[in-house]
């Protein structure tokens, strides 16, 4: 399994992060290491469930699992010829760039951090990064766009962006939360046309918030298993201690 390793830089401290990797992989210097999706805990660590789906088994069968009001959603938007669906799976630096337009827009609604353009760019010259969307046929708007990064068996979910927030109508609303469910439906079978084992959703929400258990009913609609992972923190330096304690607190 391909291990995933960015070195960045955030207020003096030297941040390595680590995704998919089975253990400690690397020794370069830096301030604080950061292990995602990893199956045990270490010594500082921080509880990380998320719901995934098994692509190795029959698309039939994965469409089975989904909840009822998910799989009437999805049939009917893909008979719907208002809409088109794109899957990107080797980004360039301007796909990257109008993927972030339309999240930071978002973003900014919400009172969320801008997308990390750099790190999208990244991954993509790790050959890591996917991005999907589907649009209005007729007006051309984005009404859903996702970013997964990957590594050859694994693609998880990083950022998500659905406007049907900004839609007064209630039918409108409706109407995109089904394209957003047809929207991942469409990037699982591309995934899994590319030998993917596991589609991962991106996280499940442990706080309690009434509109974060929204969003995990949503994913959960898609009959994945949960899963208990962790993110690991090893800090090197008294910097990377007190950055520790900051990102714990994000996590």
């Amino acid at each position: 399994m391909k291990t995933l390793t960015i070195n960045r830089k955030k207020y003096g401290v030297n941040i390595q992060e680590i995704y998919f990797t089975m253990g400690e992989s690397s020794q370069n210097k830096c301030d604080l290491r950061v292990n995602f999706c990893v199956a045990s805990k270490a010594k500082n660590t921080a509880e990380a469930l998320t719901s995934v789906i098994d692509l190795t088994e029959d698309a039939e069968k994965i469409l089975s699992n989904f909840r009822l009001s998910h799989r009437r959603g999805i049939q009917t938007m893909l008979k719907s010829t208002d809409v088109v669906y794109k899957f990107t799976i080797e980004p360039c630096s301007e796909d990257i760039q109008s993927f972030c337009k339309v999240y930071d827009v978002f973003a900014a609604e919400k009172g969320l951090p801008l997308c990390n353009q750099s790190k999208l760019l990244f991954f993509a010259g790790q050959h890591a990064l996917a991005l999907t969307h589907v649009r209005c046929a007729y007006t051309g708007e984005i009404l859903c766009q996702h970013a997964f990064i990957n590594n050859g068996e694994r693609t998880r979910l990083l950022h998500s962006v659905s406007n049907f927030r900004s839609e007064a109508d209630s039918a409108q609303r409706r109407n995109i939360s089904k394209i957003h469910r047809a929207l991942h439906w469409f990037e699982m079978i591309q995934f899994k046309e590319l030998n993917y084992k596991i589609y991962d959703l991106g996280g499940l929400a442990q706080s309690g918030d009434p509109q974060l258990e929204n969003i995990n009913h949503f994913k959960r609609g898609f009959g994945g298993e949960d899963l208990q992972e962790y993110v690991n923190f090893t800090p090197k330096t008294v910097k990377g201690w007190v950055a520790m304690r900051y990102l714990m607190k994000k996590v």
